[in-house]
């Protein structure tokens, strides 16, 4: 028997949603914006280019990134180092995402999206102008690699980090 489209809309508007539905949680992240995530964590754990065999290298092998790897670090080291102010950063095993790691996030999905106009002016804006150009070629490099990988992360033109922010 076929459903009426009234019917269908109904099952659309009450199907589950992924993740649990808390506000700012990060279990309703897609799986890109997960892993940079879950990469922003762990950096700040280990505050350096991590070493073979720890939990931030054996993380971006896994995934196929390890390449992306050096990218990804030098990019924090220069928002560690060039940011205006400290960024809010939580432990790896936080389930909720500060407006920093969503913001940073964010900048990786702008620099996925070529939409490096915007990236540069937030980046402006968080950091030392030197620092800024440091992290923004950098981002740049980490976000293509992702892509390369398959973890899109760019949202659809015109919403750029609208899910996050």
């Amino acid at each position: 028997m076929e459903s009426s489209p009234e019917q269908r809309l109904n099952a659309l508007q009450t199907a589950p949603k992924p993740g649990c539905g808390r506000p700012g949680c990060a279990c309703n992240l897609p799986i890109g914006e997960r892993f940079v995530l879950w990469a922003l964590r762990q950096w700040q754990q280990d505050r350096a280019l991590p070493a073979e065999g720890s939990t931030l290298h054996r993380g971006f092998q896994m995934a196929g990134l390890l390449e992306a790897l050096p990218d990804f670090a030098i990019a924090m080291d220069a928002f560690l180092f060039g940011a205006r102010r400290a960024m809010e950063i939580h432990l790896p095993t936080c389930s909720k995402v500060s407006h920093d790691e969503a913001t940073l996030v964010a900048l990786c999905g702008l620099a996925q999206g070529d939409l490096d106009g915007p990236m540069l002016a937030s980046l402006d804006l968080m950091m030392a102008p030197t620092a800024s150009r440091v992290a923004a070629i950098r981002l740049k490099a980490f976000a293509v690699a992702l892509s390369s990988a398959g973890l899109r992360l760019a949202p659809a033109a015109g919403t750029a980090g609208a899910r996050l922010n």
